[in-house]
């Protein structure tokens, strides 16, 4: 049991960062290594050399992710009593609930700071799966190109100062400027 539900936080983890880091592209990282609070530049300092391998650190998230969905329910089937039917309900159940819904809610809102308190567990997973992960994220990287940052034209920057004009503390004469 206590096996399991280690694992079940491990799929809980590996989901989360999976949302919460690949989320955060280069650009937005480095914004925040300029402008945001002192915390805020302290994890993205921590996790931009990392996120900068977008897709082996993808491949890592994943191949952990599902090994370890794979290994939850075999290990329900060896508990006395729960095989069959009931180690399939339960196991999806606890990988839903506790793998996927709670670690994305959580890791959508603060995937700076969980993916920056984690930052030694996904460099160790990277160790671990590196044999699989780093080949495949070659391939992805030859076939698909270099990731790119999210990138503003003129139009795009002006509509993205309106949107957030009412959000943040800036008066009419400021907007005219930025415009």
């Amino acid at each position: 049991f206590v096996f399991l539900a280690f694992l079940l936080c491990l799929s809980g983890l590996f989901s989360g960062l999976n949302l919460g880091l690949m989320s955060l592209d280069q650009t937005e990282l480095q914004i925040l290594v300029r402008t945001g609070s002192d915390a805020e530049k302290n994890n993205a300092n921590i996790i931009l050399p990392i996120r900068s391998k977008g897709n082996f650190l993808l491949c890592t998230l994943l191949f952990g992710n599902v090994l370890v969905n794979v290994l939850i329910p075999m290990l329900m089937g060896s508990i006395p009593g729960a095989d069959g039917p009931i180690a399939v309900i339960g196991s999806t159940f606890g990988i839903v609930i506790f793998g996927e819904i709670i670690p994305q809610a959580l890791c959508s809102r603060h995937g700076l700071a969980v993916g920056a308190k984690t930052m030694l567990l996904t460099k160790l997973f990277m160790l671990l799966t590196f044999p699989l992960s780093w080949p495949i994220s070659k391939i992805l990287d030859f076939v698909l190109g270099e990731e790119i940052g999210t990138r503003y034209d003129r139009h795009r920057l002006i509509e993205l100062l309106r949107m957030t004009e009412h959000e943040v503390d800036i008066d009419k004469k400021e907007m005219n400027i930025l415009t």
